[in-house]
């Protein structure tokens, strides 16, 4: 991704009113100085989360987390930093200025421009004579407008260059080899890669069309659905279909509804569930899985229910487990896919909903379809471990533990049998650390008084930068607020808030959620004079605390072997007591 001027990051946090932004996502109330609101990162009846409009700063109390909006959004929406920017940018008309290579910058408007172009031209093919099959299909399969054209679906005629003639003069051939959108010929000339297809778009999370999935309407094609190349916009491992509609939507119901393809994936939307995503067409990947888990870690496939769909739905759930998701299988049976399900007239939505929760955990699953029970202690033998080269890929060990009961418990075979399989087969070698909870860090503690002083001290600085720079930086001693209090210093002249500050400090999440917490809490403005003076002196009095405890350890030893101490070591001493009295 371009690299984004610091001018436009600049003004994203000057100008973007963080309540505002914030308050589309979590519903604040003032408290005070500050907006106070339930957590959006977790579970909570009380009011833990805070927004500090003035110091356009954010912090969770619960978790310790914090920032400026930018921040916010990359928490929340999981997206890079740039990412973030640009959504600001473009969602509060904020210019935004690229730095680097301006040929490679130009290079990506331009795909993203012809892949715009494409895209209203297959739209506007559905209306024309050209497009009276792909009417005919969509009409047969009894789609609505508003879906159709919410998701922008479209016609590629049968026809060699129809999109090529359209677009040709505007791009050079550089651009159309990379746009994924036109294939070379045996005889050498650029041709249109989809041909007499129903063209569904793949939209990037800012809404920008980065490539196509064409359903072949054609009884003679072998290849019934054709997806884009992996171009610079579009990496299929990771991407599904819908995700820039339906992902608010996961994320507020806190689980997705994972299925095959486009036509399934349209009909869940129209008949009310708009928390689904679709693969189109690609085995699902732990690329797919870890897109998916910064959104929600629940997950409920429904694939075909035919064999090809069961088989695809079990290799689907050890992804899932295996990336830490908690998974459910719902069949459908008969052969059905969600489309055929909503086509009979005596289906209702509650009937889905209803299959929803009572989807199946994936081992009963397996159990079920592969009709385990019924054979013999052999082949029994060898799906158990089977399952347990899956369940050995389970880096969380709650999890882990929790499907080897369930496969206990289906199997009628004691929990200690399967423990042992798992010593002895070859892949106990995926190493211990995954039996560690990855995710925990050790939280850095700030106990003495000095360090209590020096954080004190970068709350007031916070808040009143012209105190930084009568802060006595060579006494912190702290690393990490050593490090802030230079930055504020070098900056102390100039009008940045909170939130800028933090885009200066950079480093780790450690430093961005101390800041946070720091800005959130408001100093007494009548007595900010009293604590810097405070906070100053404690500092001064730790180098001496320390002198102090080095002499009496010299005298100490001297008494112990029986030694008279130095009168000059009892005279230092006395010295640098009276300096704290």
């Amino acid at each position: 991704m371009r690299r984004i001027a610091q001018e436009t990051i600049n003004r994203v946090l000057e100008e973007v009113d963080i309540l505002d932004a914030i308050s589309q996502y979590v519903d604040l109330k003032k408290r005070g100085q500050n907006y106070f609101g339930l957590s959006p990162f977790r579970s909570e009846t009380k009011p833990s989360f805070s927004v500090a409009p003035d110091k356009n700063m954010w912090y969770d109390f619960g978790s310790g987390q914090g920032g400026n909006v930018v921040q916010f959004l990359i928490e929340y929406e999981k997206i890079s930093f740039p990412e973030a920017v640009r959504s600001l940018a473009e969602k509060y008309s904020i210019e935004i200025i690229e730095l680097g290579d301006k040929e490679q910058n130009n290079l990506y408007d331009q795909l993203y421009e012809i892949h715009e172009l494409a895209c209203i031209y297959f739209e506007n093919n559905v209306q024309a004579k050209s497009g009276n099959k792909a009417k005919t299909y969509l009409t047969d399969r009894d789609f609505d407008t508003n879906i159709i054209n919410k998701f922008r679906v479209g016609f590629a005629p049968d026809s060699w260059d129809s999109l090529l003639k359209e677009v040709k003069g505007k791009f050079d051939n550089d651009i159309l080899k990379k746009s994924g959108l036109f294939s070379e010929s045996k005889k050498g000339p650029l041709i249109d890669r989809f041909r007499n297809r129903i063209m569904f778009p793949f939209f990037s999370l800012s809404g920008k069309i980065i490539g196509f999935s064409g359903r072949s309407l054609s009884e003679k094609e072998d290849v019934k659905y054709l997806n884009s190349p992996e171009t610079l916009l579009f990496e299929k491992s990771k991407i599904f279909y819908g995700s820039y509609q339906t992902l608010p939507n996961i994320r507020k119901q806190n689980f997705a509804i994972l299925v095959e393809g486009q036509t399934d994936f349209l009909r869940l939307v129209e008949q009310g569930f708009d928390n689904v995503l679709a693969t189109s067409g690609t085995a699902f990947s732990s690329k797919h899985a870890t897109a998916l888990k910064k959104y929600t870690n629940r997950v409920i496939l429904c694939y075909d229910s035919d064999n090809a769909g069961i088989n695809a739905a079990i290799r689907t759930s050890y992804v899932l487990l295996q990336n830490g998701i908690e998974t459910r299988v719902l069949y459908l049976g008969n052969g059905d896919d969600p489309d055929d399900f909503f086509k009979k007239d005596s289906t209702t939505k509650e009937d889905f909903r209803t299959l929803i929760k009572t989807a199946a955990h994936p081992i009963s699953f397996i159990i079920t379809h592969k009709d385990i029970l019924s054979q013999g202690a052999a082949d029994q033998s060898k799906f158990l471990n089977e399952c347990i080269s899956e369940i050995q890929l389970v880096p969380d060990v709650m999890i882990r533990n929790d499907l080897i009961r369930k496969l206990s418990n289906a199997l009628g075979v004691v929990e200690a049998e399967i423990f042992d399989r798992f010593s002895s087969l070859k892949q106990k070698r995926y190493n211990a650390s995954n039996d560690k909870d990855a995710s925990t860090t050790a939280a850095t503690h700030y106990n003495s008084s000095a360090d209590k002083a020096q954080l004190e001290l970068i709350k007031l600085a916070l808040h009143s930068p012209k105190f930084a720079t009568k802060m006595p930086i060579a006494l912190f001693t702290n690393k990490l607020l050593h490090n802030i209090l230079k930055v504020l210093i070098d900056n102390s002249d100039k009008e940045y808030n909170p939130g800028q500050i933090l885009e200066l400090i950079g480093g780790s999440s450690e430093e961005r959620n101390l800041i946070a917490s720091l800005a959130i809490e408001v100093p007494d403005k009548e007595y900010e004079t009293t604590i810097l003076n405070d906070c100053i002196a404690t500092l001064e009095r730790e180098p001496i605390k320390k002198d102090i405890a080095v002499l009496r350890d010299q005298i100490r030893r001297l008494e112990e072997e029986d030694s008279i101490p130095d009168k000059a070591l009892l005279t230092e001493l006395s010295a640098l007591q009276k300096k704290l009295q």
